[in-house]
């Protein structure tokens, strides 16, 4: 038996199941009708669309062979850690510095130098303060409260 494309499957069904999670919980609201749309037709819309995508993506992926799945768990295990990091430190560092402790968490399996992760983490402070704080005039801590 030749081994399945697992990588399209399991993405075509995670497609699937964020279609159908978009579509279960868009049932609280009012679908309406084509001419007086109401809430809950656009996620709707958009679940049905998704699970159709999904199909069309995990179907063929049954009948052609493919590479295994190979899970990089300690670039998982750092990604996972920088988003609790950054949920964590936000209320107490503000948002530039929860911003590069993220980052500086995120590539800690990475082969860049500290300079360049420092670098990094300090353009992406800048780029959330821009549009987060200043471009979308959002109520975040900016400097740190201890």
């Amino acid at each position: 038996m030749r081994s399945k494309d697992m990588t399209d499957i399991v993405g075509g069904l995670l497609v699937i199941a964020v279609g159908v999670f978009a579509v279960v919980h868009a049932q609280q609201y009012d679908l309406g009708s084509l001419q007086r749309m109401g809430p809950g037709f656009f996620p709707t819309a958009i679940g049905i669309l998704l699970m159709v995508l999904g199909f069309f993506i995990t179907l063929p992926a049954l009948f052609r062979a493919g590479p295994t799945i190979k899970i990089n768990w300690k670039g998982g295990f750092w990604v996972l850690l920088s988003i609790f990091a950054f949920a964590f430190t936000l209320d107490y560092l503000g948002l530039p510095l929860a911003a590069i402790v993220a980052v500086l968490a995120s590539t800690g399996a990475s082969t860049l130098t500290w300079r360049s992760r420092l670098l990094l983490g300090v353009a992406v402070a800048v780029i959330t303060y821009l549009i987060f704080i200043l471009g979308l005039g959002m109520n975040m801590p900016v400097l740190p409260t201890f």
